[in-house]
């Protein structure tokens, strides 16, 4: 399974919502694809600086419906910044991925007058086996792959890993969680690239609360 489309189902709630991480799950989406492509060799990101650029380096499609889906509009932004690249509501793979997984039987598609389809997850099978793997990458009981590794940044990065990794986090406070992850994740462009633009909006969101407060 790609990493986009595990990222989807730790994303997305059992009755179909976009729920947990609502605000910034495009971010998540579009990350995860890009490292999905990085991964196929279809883009290469740039080893040097701290939010290096990424150039479309394959032509053609992977045969993965979700990353075709977002290689047209990717094509066009080659040479930009993964940061802003993550931001891009063209890279938004969420329908692409929902259809994918409801193809491999995990989710099912439901049409809605006047608004996107809604997937439901039908076969919790494939989320509760890469729960089990994070958490027993969590514990240091497995080494972790570079998907799983990215998909514990990612949700760090959308500041949400505590509440949704639940009993995967084993015995790990917040803050211990936190230090792990980012043992495990240190460095991935993607996870870096949300990160940037996820904190500038925290650290907003903390300012305003903090004057509302005084």
């Amino acid at each position: 399974m790609l990493i986009v489309e595990e990222m989807y189902l730790l994303l997305t709630k059992d009755h179909g919502t976009a729920g947990r991480a609502r605000k910034y799950r495009r971010y998540g989406l579009a990350a995860a694809a890009v490292a999905d492509l990085a991964e196929l060799g279809m883009i290469e990101i740039a080893r040097e600086g701290k939010d290096p650029q990424v150039t479309v380096v394959r032509a053609g499609m992977t045969g993965h419906e979700p990353l075709d889906a977002v290689l047209p509009a990717l094509d066009s932004m080659s040479g930009q910044k993964i940061s802003t690249l993550v931001g891009r509501s063209q890279l938004d793979p969420d329908t692409a991925v929902g259809r994918s997984l409801a193809q491999q039987g995990v989710v099912t598609e439901e049409s809605r007058l006047l608004r996107g389809p809604r997937f439901m997850i039908t076969s919790p099978a494939a989320e509760i086996a890469l729960r089990e793997r994070l958490g027993q990458v969590l514990a240091g009981d497995r080494q972790a792959t570079l998907a799983e590794a990215t998909e514990l940044g990612l949700l760090k990065a959308l500041n949400v890993a505590h509440g949704l990794l639940g009993p995967a986090r084993g015995q790990l406070d917040r803050r211990e969680l936190t230090r792990r992850i980012e043992e495990i994740a240190h460095g991935i462009p993607a996870v870096e690239a949300v990160k940037r633009r996820v904190d500038p909006f925290t650290a907003s969101t903390l300012a305003t609360v903090a004057t509302s407060a005084g």
